[in-house]
């Protein structure tokens, strides 16, 4: 006999996009030495790009050296590259949210990047219709979690930097980070993430964990 669905009545869960669903990290990182090599600005390597990479990318790239009025055409440029290369889904990403969508639970992206790069890949992924909300060039993520979440009983974001950990704390909700996305590991620890999985599927304890006021591990 088929075991019977789990419920996720009540549950919002709402997810960063690139480097938490995609596992795109050699994508941005390249996009981003796009945007700096044409300017002549010093390129950033591979293993410097977690420790580089920061949100709101505007502050990312004046702090790298790209003059304050071109941060808008600079966030452009990366978005582009971003949108010029395919990234394939986290490990678990399409069984979590079959799971959550089919259990009731109310899912989202809130995302930094441009909605087109977004889109691109939730269409080729096949994800797009999970989810009720998609927010994007969200450059204040505190506020857009804080306007998302609602009256859910349960309310969890998932994400890789650092940035985001420390918005969805402020917002209220349990910060979920991820292995192997921008940020590294520790450094999600450190910001407050009340758990990091590597395979979303992880995700699922967790949201019964909170649920039963069970202890996150």
């Amino acid at each position: 006999m088929t075991a019977p669905a789990r419920s996720y009545a009540g549950v919002l869960v709402l997810f960063d996009w690139n480097g938490t669903i995609v596992m795109d990290r050699d994508r941005a990182w390249t996009a981003l030495n796009g945007v700096l090599e044409p300017r002549g600005l010093p390129p950033v390597g591979f293993g410097e790009f977690g420790s580089t990479f920061q949100l709101p990318m505007s502050v990312m790239f004046t702090g790298l050296g790209v003059p304050a009025a071109e941060s808008g055409l600079a966030e452009a440029e990366w978005n582009a590259g971003i949108a010029a290369r395919e990234a394939p889904a986290r490990r678990g990403a399409v069984e979590v949210l079959d799971a959550l969508d089919a259990g009731g639970a109310a899912l989202g992206i809130v995302s930094a990047a441009d909605r087109h790069p977004v889109m691109t890949d939730a269409t080729r992924l096949g994800l797009a219709s999970r989810f009720s909300t998609i927010d994007t060039s969200a450059t204040d993520k505190e506020r857009v979690l804080r306007a998302r979440r609602g009256d859910s009983a349960h309310a969890f974001y998932v994400g890789d930097t650092v940035y985001d950990i420390r918005c969805a704390v402020r917002a209220g909700y349990v910060a979920v980070g991820v292995d192997a996305g921008y940020a590294p590991v520790d450094d999600l620890r450190q910001a407050g993430a009340d758990a990091v999985v590597d395979d979303l599927r992880e995700l699922l304890d967790l949201v019964d964990g909170a649920r039963g006021d069970a202890a996150l591990i």
